[in-house]
């Protein structure tokens, strides 16, 4: 019967370690973790759902966040066809950041729906929401843009 134990241990051993060295790769905070907590020097991914289909992207906006505190290092998109359906597509946008100094400071990104947003999007200028011409009705929530902030605290390690 002690052989069970042993035997579940060292899996267990070997997770601790790694989780321990690093090699688990970055914290990944969904949609809904607004509140982020990270120590200096640490990597950390921010992971939003995006309709590809329906033409939405969503981008880091204005303004950016402090970089005496985070830096952002990579935007990486994961889609994934569905074969049922020519033309459609959803996935993931990640956004990569380093924690580089103890502080507090906003990352804003924006939810780009088809036609919402102006701006450089990949040439690299700042993204807003499209304006809605004097006198229009206004749009649906769901063609809207929408920015999402996320308020993160670097501490000193």
């Amino acid at each position: 019967m002690t052989r069970a134990p042993r035997r579940l241990a060292v899996p267990t051993l070997l997770m601790t370690v790694l989780a321990g060295c690093g090699l688990t790769g970055p914290d990944t905070y969904e949609l809904d973790e607004k509140h982020i907590q990270v120590d200096v020097g640490e990597k950390f991914t921010l992971s939003v759902p995006v309709a590809t289909a329906m033409g939405e992207w969503w981008y880091l906006t204005v303004p950016e966040p402090d970089p005496d505190v985070v830096r952002n290092t990579d935007k990486r998109e994961k889609i994934e066809a569905d074969d049922d359906v020519d033309g459609s597509g959803s996935g993931t946008d990640y956004f990569d950041f380093k924690a580089v100094g103890p502080g507090t400071t906003k990352i804003r990104l924006i939810q780009c729906p088809r036609g919402a947003c102006d701006g450089g999007g990949d040439t690299g200028g700042p993204i807003t929401p499209s304006p809605v011409p004097s006198g229009s009705p206004a749009l649906p929530k769901e063609e809207q843009a929408t920015i999402h902030t996320y308020t993160v605290t670097v501490r000193k390690s």
